[in-house]
C-alpha cells in the first residue's frame, strides 16, 4: 500500500515537473519490470511503449508506475520474435498500429475485456498464433490486423460484440454486410462467401487450403488484394455486379485456373493476376476499358490474349514477364490492331507488345511505327535480333526488358541510339548502322575470319553465331555454300565479285 502511495506521488511529482517546463502532462519513457512506459499522471493513466525484458511469457500489468495501463503503443512489441504468450489486461482499451507485428512465435494470445480498437497490423506476421477471440468491447479493427498469420484457423467474437460477429470461424461486421477477414488456416477446401456486400482488402490473404470461392451477386465491392497469395485456389466465380477487378486481387495465386470475368467489369486495376502462372489462355472481355499496370505479369502460362472491343487503355507493361504469350489478337476495337501477333494502336505507329513466346528469332520493327511502348519487348525468350529503323521517334522506358540475348540493330543517329546507348540493360548487345555484306563476325572487315567462321556453320557446328544478314551474300534467303564460295572469292580479290 505504502508503496503503491509513493509510485502515485512520483507520478503526479513527475507530471507537474513537466507541465512547468513544457507545458504537457506526458513525460519521458519509464522502466518498470522489464516494461518501458508512458504516464500521463493528470489522467493517472500509461501506454506500454516496449519490453526489454528476457520472458518469453508476459502479461502486460493493470497498473504502472501508479497510473492504469489503457493503451500498447503502436511498435510496442514490434518484432519482438521470442515472444510465446501474451495477456492484455482489462484495463487496456487500445492496441497500436504494427503492436506486435511480427512476432513470429506467439502461439498464445488474450485480449482483455476492455480492449475497444485494434490498430492497423497490429498483430501481422503472427504465424504462430492459431485463434483469436474477440471481446464484446471491440469496436474498431484496423486494415490488415492479422494479416501474415498464416496459421490463424478461426477467430471468435464475444455474443454481445455490437460491432462484429463469427460465421463458422470467419470474422464479419455484426450486421452480415462486410466479410472482414478470412482465417488464412482455415480448414475446408471451398468457401461460398455469404450474402454480404462488401469484402475487405486482404480478406483471404494467404488462405493456404481454399482451392475455389464463390461470391455471390450480392456482392459489389472487393477490396484491394482480397485473395493475394492464395496458393491452393484453382477456382474463383466472381459477382455479376462487380465493376472493377481491384488491384492485387488475386496476385501471387499460382494454381489460378478457371475465373469468369462479370460482364459489369470495367477495369482490371494494377498487379490484379500478378504471378498467376496457370492462367492458360486470356480473353479480356468486351466490357473492360482499362488494365492497369503489372495486371498479369509473370503470367507464363498465358498462351493466347484476346483483346476485347471495349479496351481502350493498355501497355506492355501489363504482360510484363509473360513469356509464353504466342500472339495478340483483336478481332474488334476501335483503339487497337495486331499485326502477325504483335499488339498495337489502331493506327499502328504505336508498338505496345511484342508476343514475347513468339518462336520467330529475328523481328524489324515497320517504318509506320513512331512509338516503342514501355515494356514492349519483354522476356522475349526466341528473339535474337531486333531492328529499328529510324522512323521511331518515341521510346517509352524500358523499351525491353529480360532479353539478355538480343542484339539490338539501330540507324546510326537515330533517336532509338540514343536511347539504347543510355538505356544498356535488359538486352544482350547493341548495333549502330547496317551489317555489312559479308562481315559474318562483324568485327567491320571482310576476311578469311569469316569465310572460316560461316564455313563451320554451314557446316553445323556447335556454339556457332553469325551474323544473318550479312551472311547471305547473295540474297538468296538460304546461307549455304554459295555463300562461303562467293565470300572466299571476293576475299581472293576476284574480279566483278558483288556481295549483296
Amino acid at each position: 500500500m505504502k508503496k503503491n502511495l509513493i509510485r502515485s506521488t512520483l507520478c503526479v511529482l513527475l507530471s507537474l515537473v513537466l507541465a512547468l517546463s513544457v507545458g504537457l502532462t506526458a513525460f519521458a519513457d519509464e522502466s518498470e519490470n522489464g516494461f518501458t512506459y508512458i504516464a500521463d499522471a493528470g489522467k493517472k493513466t500509461a501506454q506500454i511503449t516496449g519490453y526489454t525484458g528476457k520472458s518469453i511469457s508476459i502479461a502486460i500489468p493493470e497498473t504502472i508506475g501508479g497510473c492504469s495501463v489503457t493503451t500498447i503503443k503502436g511498435e510496442a512489441f514490434k518484432g519482438k520474435n521470442t515472444l510465446i504468450s501474451v495477456t492484455i489486461p482489462k484495463t487496456v482499451t487500445a492496441i497500436g498500429n504494427e503492436a506486435f507485428s511480427g512476432c513470429t512465435l506467439l502461439n498464445a494470445l488474450k485480449l482483455g475485456s476492455g480492449v475497444s480498437s485494434i490498430g492497423s497490423k497490429a498483430f501481422e506476421n503472427c504465424k504462430a498464433l492459431s485463434s483469436v477471440s474477440i471481446p464484446a468491447a471491440t469496436i474498431s479493427i484496423g486494415e490488415k490486423a492479422f494479416t501474415g498469420c498464416t496459421g490463424l484457423s478461426k477467430i471468435e467474437v464475444d455474443a454481445l460484440n455490437p460491432s462484429y460477429k463469427s460465421e463458422n470461424g470467419v470474422l464479419l461486421n455484426r450486421l452480415g454486410t462486410t466479410l472482414i477477414l478470412y482465417p488464412a488456416r482455415r480448414s475446408g477446401k471451398s468457401y461460398d462467401v455469404p450474402g454480404v456486400k462488401t469484402i475487405e482488402s486482404y480478406a483471404f490473404q494467404g488462405a493456404t487450403n481454399l482451392t475455389s470461392v464463390k461470391v455471390s451477386d450480392s456482392t459489389t465491392t472487393i477490396g484491394k488484394g482480397a485473395f493475394r497469395d492464395c496458393a491452393s485456389l484453382e477456382k474463383a466465380i466472381l459477382p455479376n455486379k462487380l465493376t472493377k477487378v481491384e488491384d492485387e486481387m488475386f496476385m501471387g495465386c499460382k494454381k489460378l485456373k478457371e475465373l469468369n470475368f462479370p460482364t459489369s467489369a470495367k477495369n482490371i486495376g494494377e498487379n490484379a493476376f500478378n504471378g498467376c502462372t496457370a492462367i492458360p489462355m486470356l480473353i479480356i472481355p468486351d466490357s473492360v476499358t482499362t488494365v492497369g499496370k503489372g495486371a498479369f505479369a509473370g503470367c507464363t502460362g498465358i498462351g493466347q490474349v484476346t483483346i476485347g472491343k471495349g479496351l481502350t487503355a493498355v501497355s506492355g507493361a501489363a504482360f510484363s514477364g509473360c513469356s509464353g504469350i504466342k500472339g495478340f489478337t483483336v478481332p474488334n476495337n476501335s483503339a487497337f490492331s495486331a499485326d502477325k501477333g504483335v499488339l498495337f494502336d489502331k493506327d499502328g505507329k504505336i508498338l505496345i507488345a511484342y508476343p514475347a513466346g513468339s518462336a520467330t528469332t529475328e523481328y524489324t520493327v515497320g517504318d509506320k511505327v513512331t512509338t516503342l511502348g514501355e515494356n514492349a519487348f519483354d522476356s522475349c525468350k526466341n528473339l535474337k535480333k531486333l531492328n529499328i529503323p529510324a522512323t521511331v521517334k518515341n521510346l517509352n522506358d524500358p523499351v525491353v526488358k529480360n532479353c539478355g540475348s538480343m542484339e539490338i540493330h539501330v540507324e546510326d543517329k537515330s533517336k532509338a541510339q540514343d536511347y539504347f546507348t543510355a538505356h544498356t540493360s535488359g538486352f544482350g548487345s547493341l548495333k549502330v548502322g547496317a551489317d555489312k555484306p559479308g562481315d559474318v563476325n562483324a568485327d567491320g572487315a571482310v576476311d578469311n575470319a569469316d569465310v572460316i567462321l560461316l564455313r563451320r556453320y554451314v557446316a553445323k557446328w556447335k556454339n556457332i553465331t553469325i551474323q544473318k544478314d550479312a551472311a547471305d551474300v547473295n540474297r538468296d534467303s538460304e546461307i549455304d555454300n554459295a555463300d562461303v564460295i562467293l565470300i572466299r572469292r571476293y576475299v581472293a580479290g576476284w574480279k566483278n565479285v558483288t556481295l549483296k
